[in-house]
């Protein structure tokens, strides 16, 4: 963690001058339907046009612009005649107008893969002859440290954050400036500025131009008097929630500056503004800080468990699809008709083209960013949580994950069977065909479903990029009575009165894994609720589950059951299935399983969730046996150590992570993920303890299945039903960070499965990564017979990597240079009648 110390021997200087930044706060939903919202906000940028295009003579009142995120700028060019175009690009030259580079406000959900996606986003606007510079974030209380090493790579220096005051604190008082330090090295200047709403609260936005000078003044009194800020302007936000932009705000600045002996006000972009206070803070040599920006409002992702595990699942299936169809365009052999009826065990009834699939795929990666947008629920969830509209908003919230769902799921299939049935020397097969989307060899566990009647578990081996076919799992034998099993790598023994698994140890060394001093077991589900006689302020508001008043003290309940567990095992693999009844929900099932080959361990939890508007929060229970431990998180783009590695007031109580966490010591540890669920909280049950930091009981990790504490946004209940999925596995050493990442890519991207009959070759596709064993690759295809394969280096010293097909018909690829927690992209073509001739290769 990093401290904000205040400049050294800094004068405190007069506030010379206000600026006022008009904007439009983007929510997608919040005060109408997403399905309203987001063509609201592209019909904006063609009235903020009309604006400035009425308002010509510079003055400090002049009408200036703002677009807080990238997308309905990106909406607008799609369709714009020229002369609009051409009056957007003028207006942003002549500095009346900024885009800024943010595709949306983002929560911390979207992975390394996504922010790349919005960022190469912003290659449309400077094609439009559109300068990006600055990124904006308003509304959300974190940001995936990756961010900074992405955002450079994108061209952009500077971000600024308006964090919103509830359900949380910001890392140094709002405002400030300081330079974020990316996991690579590469810094940006951050703006930690007042939340946007005070634009709406001061009375600005409306030309309230009376309660707009009194809280104005008390806000640069305020400024003035403070030792910690270097900086001679204050910066103010005019907007709030999808404002329709008005001229309103320019009253303001009128009247301010009719008032002799006052610093002047003038509205400004945030470009403008940015410049000025960034070349401040250069001469007042503020603080350079490292770390997860941690997300308070994190806490949000719980409030709609089976939509978000969609989304992760999307995205799976968007990565391999990718992958697959990218190879297939490479391997371009003449592929036989694969299926005449689409169904779920055939190939699809017609295959797409080039264009199509590069077009599908722009489809996935916006509905991807669509869901992982802040906005949650309408401004009513809480308060009219069964009325029409509030279901209605959350239908197309929702629908965006299920929309990505769909289409990537189909691609990924289409992907399958064509990179099967690609190969010249393909000859027919049946049984499972597996394809791993990753640069290097993979043995691991997968789920198939056979005949479309049961579901099979088998381990699989697949090449780098290649193919497997493998027989169809037999059923498992009967099951029977009992409560240890031994497989592999591990023993475990089952106690249902504890809620999971008590004793499991890893027979290489002899390590026990589980935490005997915890009073439940592994896998335990732990029911927290609040007591009926609570008189916690949050009881009276949910806006008071709030740093400012710690607690409430939460019950916790330990789903136990009384009946034996049932073992079912067979050559590769053993199962241990035992139920146990949640507080307040249907009987519970998990699964434990462990293999003979591979020295991971599944656990499958089943939940049957009712819906429930009282305060409550459900988690799943790892209590490992590693002493004073440190845990590595995966985040977008970076691995962070909790508690250490952090902006300080940043969320130690919970946290978004991406897939796989590091459990650890100096002597071994656990490599830990889960597939579904982003939600976590480490070394024990901190729900509402709103600490400043992390305080260790223990190894334990618990996955934060789902809750409802909040007041506005996020769903005010939630039911389904649905399994949960997670997988571990100890190791004898201490575990790094590059593990982190792999793990957890691994499980992002996990080799794809399907039953399967017609023409296959089974081995590797043709493409080499090398080497392998030190950058994830992901490769795409982008039109034209062109593949980009994108290599990001997951050590800090850079790697001399090459990129290579093995077979005729290819050019491009060869070597490229990857810098230390960096990217770089090589392209490889598909031959034609005019092929490039060099390779093409891009460092970013």
């Amino acid at each position: 963690m990093t401290t904000m110390p205040h400049p050294q021997g800094a004068d405190v200087p007069a506030i010379e001058q206000i600026l006022l930044i008009g904007h439009t706060h983007h929510d997608v939903g919040y005060t109408n339907s997403p399905r309203i919202v987001d063509e609201h906000h592209r019909r904006i940028v063609a009235e903020v046009l009309r604006l400035a295009e009425a308002d010509a003579t510079p003055r400090p009142d002049q009408f200036r612009w703002t677009f807080e995120v990238a997308r309905p700028v990106l909406r607008f060019l799609d369709t714009a005649e020229a002369p609009e175009r051409e009056a957007l690009r003028r207006l942003v030259t002549e500095g009346r107008i900024a885009v800024t580079g943010g595709y949306l406000n983002m929560t911390q959900l979207p992975s390394d893969f996504e922010l790349d996606a919005a960022y190469d986003a912003l290659g449309a606007l400077r094609a439009a002859g559109l300068p990006v510079r600055t990124e904006q974030h308003g509304d959300v209380n974190g940001i995936a440290w990756g961010t900074v090493e992405a955002a450079r790579r994108a061209g952009l220096s500077r971000l600024v954050m308006a964090l919103n005051p509830d359900h949380g604190r910001p890392p140094y008082e709002q405002p400030t400036g300081f330079w974020w330090e990316g996991p690579g090295g590469h810094r940006i200047f951050v703006w930690l500025s007042t939340h946007y709403g005070f634009g709406e609260e001061w009375g600005i936005v409306d030309g309230d131009v009376v309660a707009a000078e009194r809280n104005i003044a008390a806000f640069v009194e305020h400024l003035s008097g403070r030792p910690d800020y270097p900086y001679d302007l204050a910066l103010v936000h005019a907007g709030n929630d999808n404002r329709w932009p008005t001229p309103l705000f320019l009253d303001v600045v009128r009247h301010w500056n009719s008032v002799p002996g006052r610093p002047p006000m003038r509205t400004a972009t945030i470009d403008e503004a940015l410049d000025l206070l960034e070349a401040q803070a250069s001469r007042a040599d503020v603080p350079v800080v490292r770390g997860e920006w941690s997300d308070w409002w994190a806490h949000g992702h719980g409030s709609t468990a089976r939509e978000v595990a969609v989304y992760r699942e999307a995205r799976s299936f968007a990565r391999a699809a990718q992958t697959s169809l990218g190879l297939t365009v490479l391997r371009r052999a003449g592929t036989p008709a694969l299926a005449h009826v689409l169904g779920y065990r055939r190939g699809p009834v017609r295959l797409r083209d080039e264009r199509e699939v590069v077009a599908d795929l722009a489809r996935v990666d916006e509905d991807l960013l669509l869901f992982g947008e802040h906005t949650w629920g309408s401004w009513e969830t809480y308060s009219k949580p069964h009325s029409t509209f509030s279901h209605s908003h959350w239908n197309a919230k929702a629908g965006f994950a299920y929309q990505a769902y769909d289409l990537a799921r189909d691609l990924a299939v289409e992907g399958m069977f064509r990179l099967a049935a690609s190969a010249p020397d393909a000859v027919t097969g049946d049984g499972v065909l597996v394809v791993n989307p990753t640069e290097r060899d993979r043995v691991e566990p997968v789920d198939v479903e056979i005949d479309g009647a049961r579901r099979g578990r088998l381990v699989a081996r697949a090449p780098a990029f290649g193919v497997a076919v493998l027989p169809r799992p037999e059923p498992l034998p009967a099951g029977r009575p009992g409560r240890e099993i031994t497989k592999g790598a591990y023993r475990a023994v089952v106690d249902p009165a504890r809620g999971g698994v008590v004793s499991l140890v890893d027979l290489r060394d002899g390590r026990e894994l589980v935490d005997r001093d915890v009073a439940h077991g592994l896998g335990a589900i732990v029911v927290e609720t609040v007591p009926s006689d609570c008189d916690h302020p949050m009881m009276r508001s949910g806006k008071d589950f709030h740093p400012d008043f710690p607690g409430p003290d939460f019950d916790r309940h330990v789903a136990r059951g009384d009946a034996d567990p049932e073992i079912t095992e067979s050559d590769d693999l053993a199962t241990i299935t035992w139920r146990a009844a949640p507080f307040g929900l249907p009987t519970a099932t998990m699964t434990l399983t462990l293999y003979r080959e591979v020295d991971v361990v599944d656990l499958d939890v089943h939940l049957v969730k009712p819906a429930r508007l009282e305060p409550e929060s459900i988690l799943v229970a790892f209590p490992f046996a590693v002493a004073d431990p440190e845990f590595l998180m995966e985040t977008a783009g970076a691995v962070y150590a909790a508690g250490t590695e952090q902006l300080p007031d940043t969320s130690m109580d919970w946290y978004s992570i991406q897939h796989a966490i590091g459990v650890t010591n100096r002597r071994h540890g656990i490599l830990w993920g889960s597939f579904d669920v982003p939600l976590v909280q480490v070394g024990g049950f901190h729900t509402g303890l709103w600490a400043r930091t992390l305080d260790v009981a223990g190894g334990q990790v618990n996955s934060w299945l789902m809750n409802n504490l909040h007041f506005t946004n996020f769903q005010a209940s939630q039911d389904g039903t649905r399994r949960y999925r997670y997988r571990f596995a100890a190791s004898g050493s201490a575990v790094t960070a590059e593990q982190v990442r792999v793990y957890g890519r691994n499980l992002l991207e996990p080799l794809q499965a399907r039953q399967y009959a017609g023409p296959v070759a089974a081995g590797g596709s043709g493409l080499r990564v090398e080497p392998a064993d030190r950058l994830l690759a992901e490769v795409r295809p982008v039109g034209d017979g062109a593949v980009r394969v994108r290599l990001r280096n997951i050590g800090a010293e850079p790697v001399a990597a090459e990129v290579c097909w093995d077979g005729p018909g290819v050019t491009g690829g060869g070597p490229v240079t990857v810098p230390g927690h960096g990217l770089a992209e090589v392209t490889l073509h598909r031959s034609r009648a005019v092929a490039p001739s060099t390779p093409t290769t891009r460092a970013r």
